[in-house]
């Protein structure tokens, strides 16, 4: 397949319907370009979801990821390509190398310090693949025609080497969370009914050991003892272990906490929209504390007021700001104290709804940021730079 207007946007770690991919960037463009994302998935496939032809290769290892995804690009002929992750950059070089075309590398994390953080192993270990994928890194991402990043701290760092870096936030889509929802079904009837009783703080977003999720657990428990009458619920998927263990850690709970799975993206707002308080606590150790989670913005949009850990992008966009309770202390107890004072009852919670909301609609809308991504395509396939 040849086109002069056909962009692939390719990833062996995101899977095709990822959120920045699908949901942000290519709802974006597709009215100008036509657009292709291969990606992996569970099992290989290929559907058309939102007008986007969408083709995962089944997860065997990202080696195997990398062949797959990469003798599924061949089969077409694009003006562009738009690589989303470190592991698959060299081949997508050669790639667009070979085609004569442009190259995008899309910068969703500090990539080298995000594998350095999960590895498995002594700290030796980590500390030579975090050194070796930075190098490589840099070496590979001076030959992209574009960088785009999504927080200052990666910014900062590209521009040392590549000149044309432009930073495009994760903020959600308006027109997601334009309307009251009325979706989401079996989810968002049983956040609903909890609700009804007790003040709901709700986390959406990946289930990991790395993501302070049984800090939330003591939390809403210490809460509960403090006659603050909670339930904590969680949205999202994982890896089967660490799933399994925040599981069991619900069931443990006594009912204080409830692990309701992982929900299309399209029943995010009206499942967060029953709850009262959103939970979004990264540890404050690297690469977490140069973070800007997508759900912060997310909770707003839905009305949430948020809890944060005090890093310093959020701190820097929200200080003061009453929809935001950003803390230091990371002791279940200490966070407690702070929500049951912030946030004592639930009329003060629905007055909040507004405040944050406002928040969301002024500041922190995608629609402020898809000029930037429309500006870099068009920049340059009129130049038509490889």
């Amino acid at each position: 397949m040849n086109s002069t207007d056909l962009v692939l946007h390719i990833s062996c770690t995101h899977s095709p319907d990822d959120d920045r991919i699908l949901y942000r960037e290519c709802l974006s463009l597709k009215k100008a370009y036509s657009l292709i994302i291969i990606g992996v998935s569970g099992t290989a496939k290929r559907e058309t979801l939102q007008d986007i032809l969408t083709i995962g290769v089944k997860d065997g290892g990202y080696k195997a990821n990398i062949r797959a995804i990469m003798n599924e690009a061949r089969k077409f002929k694009p003006a562009m390509v738009h690589v989303h992750d470190l592991f698959i950059l060299k081949e997508a070089l050669r790639y667009a190398h070979d085609l004569e075309i442009p190259l995008i590398y899309d910068v969703h994390e500090h990539f080298p310090l995000l594998v350095k953080c999960y590895l498995p192993g002594s700290w030796v270990k980590k500390q030579i693949h975090r050194t070796t994928l930075a190098f490589r890194e840099k070496h590979l991402s001076r030959k992209a025609s574009h960088i785009i990043t999504v927080v200052p701290q990666l910014t900062s760092r590209f521009s040392r080497w590549n000149k044309q870096v432009t930073e495009i936030r994760n903020y959600p889509r308006r027109e997601l969370f334009e309307n009251r929802q009325t979706g989401g079904g079996e989810t968002a009837l049983k956040i609903r009914d909890l609700a009804r009783n007790r003040i709901v703080l709700i986390y959406a977003g990946d289930i990991s050991r790395h993501r302070n999720l049984f800090l939330f657990a003591d939390t809403v428990a210490a809460l509960n003892k403090r006659g603050y009458s909670c339930v904590g619920v969680t949205l999202g998927k994982g890896e089967k272990s660490d799933v399994e263990n925040w599981v069991d850690c619900c069931r443990n709970s006594r009912g204080q906490m409830l692990h309701l799975g992982q929900i299309p993206h399209q029943d995010i707002p009206s499942c967060l929209q029953e709850a009262h308080i959103g939970w979004s606590v990264l540890p404050d150790i690297s690469p977490f504390n140069i973070s800007l989670p997508n759900k912060i913005f997310e909770y707003l949009a839905c009305g949430l007021p948020f809890v944060s850990s005090d890093l310093y992008n959020i701190r820097h966009l929200f200080w003061k700001n009453p929809a935001a309770l950003i803390f230091q202390d990371e002791k279940a107890e200490g966070i407690a104290t702070l929500i049951q004072s912030s946030f004592p009852d639930r009329e003060l919670l629905n007055d909040m709804k507004k405040a944050a909301r406002e928040t969301f609609l002024n500041r922190f809308t995608w629609e402020l940021e898809e000029s930037k991504l429309h500006d870099i395509y068009r920049s340059i396939l009129k130049d038509g730079k490889g």
